[in-house]
């Protein structure tokens, strides 16, 4: 949905040079937690670049091109405003993001060169963030992230083979290629995140059928996350990571989730920051008593039951977290029905609708990830 408050945006644009003297913490200085990712949509709907006129890159033509994206797994719209600024105070790079419900998307800033600047995060609710910010000439850029109200920062790579955080030149094919079935347009990835504020090194070992696909050793510099694209083949693969002589090994299912995360300080894995809302809509002409129970590896998590009137519609939020949930219904006094719930970038919110005959049936939308 568009919004249309533009004083408030011209309000939040001018609040970019004040901004600049509260620091918080950054790509270099960043807040414990995972988020990273693709997002953004600008306030007239376009994605792209953005150079403001007058700037170094743009009187010289010399850039040092990073990306910076923003992501809202929130299960409302957002919108958004980033500003890059050098050390000097001149604006590298402004933009104003609109996001929907789980939406993240990159936007390309040119920069004059590599090296410190300061981070301007401000949204249209008043939560807003300065930090400082290394553009690293092995890295790829900066990601926000607006999460319950506050913002949540890492500094982001995406590894080839050309990367040069690998300890040898990996191929810069993708092991396997399609198998012929359904999966996402673009590889299943692991993604290796640091929170700290050292480097990590993480030897990474992924099988698929108890063949090796990839082994290899990287590098994750300090509060960074490092994107490692595997595979378009669908499978369940086993993923293993050894870090400072510790091992964290969980199972990966292709496509189901488009990527691993893998937190090498808590030895934790998960699918990433998602938006977990279940909306239920009843599009009968009648009344009907809707029970949903949602469980993780047989653990209940949730249970509840609604009384919905015709064309009546109500949402709730039942886990806090991404990953794989099975979602049982029971409609009235029918059979009660199962369905797995993958609640994974990029899938969106999730909708139960009792329809017509009184049947019911679980969907959930697929954001694009441009």
């Amino acid at each position: 949905m568009r919004r249309t408050d533009a004083p408030t945006r011209r309000a939040l644009l001018g609040t970019l040079s004040v901004l600049g003297a509260a620091g918080l913490a950054g790509c270099d200085a960043l807040p414990d937690g995972s988020a990273s990712g693709d997002a953004g949509r600008t306030a007239d709907g376009a994605g792209g670049d953005a150079t403001p006129t007058g700037s170094p890159a743009a009187s010289t033509g010399k850039t040092f091109e990073q990306t910076v994206v923003a992501r809202n797994p929130n299960a409302t719209d957002a919108y958004v405003t980033v500003a890059v600024e050098s050390r000097s105070g001149e604006t590298a790079f402004v933009r104003n993001l609109e996001l929907m419900p789980g939406e993240w998307r990159p936007v390309r800033a040119e920069l004059p060169e590599p090296g410190p600047y300061r981070v301007v995060a401000e949204a249209a609710g008043g939560d807003r963030a300065t930090f400082d910010w290394v553009a690293d000439e092995r890295l790829d850029g900066c990601a926000v992230t607006l999460r319950d109200g506050a913002f949540e920062f890492w500094r982001t790579a995406v590894c080839r083979g050309d990367c040069g955080l690998a300890a040898s030149a990996v191929d810069d094919a993708i092991p396997l290629v399609g198998d012929g079935e359904g999966r996402w347009y673009a590889p299943a990835s692991v993604v290796l995140e640091n929170p700290d504020p050292a480097a990590r090194r993480a030897r990474l070992a992924v099988e698929l059928d108890g063949e090796a696909v990839l082994t290899e050793t990287y590098e994750v510099p300090a509060r960074t996350q490092v994107e490692l694209p595997v595979t378009y083949r669908s499978g369940d693969y086993r993923v293993r990571v050894e870090t400072d002589g510790a091992t964290v090994a969980d199972s990966w299912s292709v496509p189901h989730q488009p990527s691993l995360f893998v937190d090498l300080r808590e030895r934790a894995t998960g699918c990433g920051p998602a938006n977990s809302e279940l909306t239920l809509v009843n599009y009968d002409d009648v009344e009907h008593a809707v029970t949903v129970q949602v469980a993780s590896d047989e653990e209940g998590l949730f249970a509840d039951r609604w009384t919905l009137a015709p064309e009546e519609r109500t949402s709730v939020v039942p886990v806090s977290s991404s990953g794989r949930y099975e979602v049982r219904v029971q409609i009235d006094g029918a059979d009660e029905f199962s369905t797995v719930w993958w609640s994974c970038p990029p899938r969106g919110p999730a909708t139960l609708v009792v329809d017509a005959t009184g049947g019911g049936s679980v969907s959930q939308t697929t954001l694009a990830r441009e």
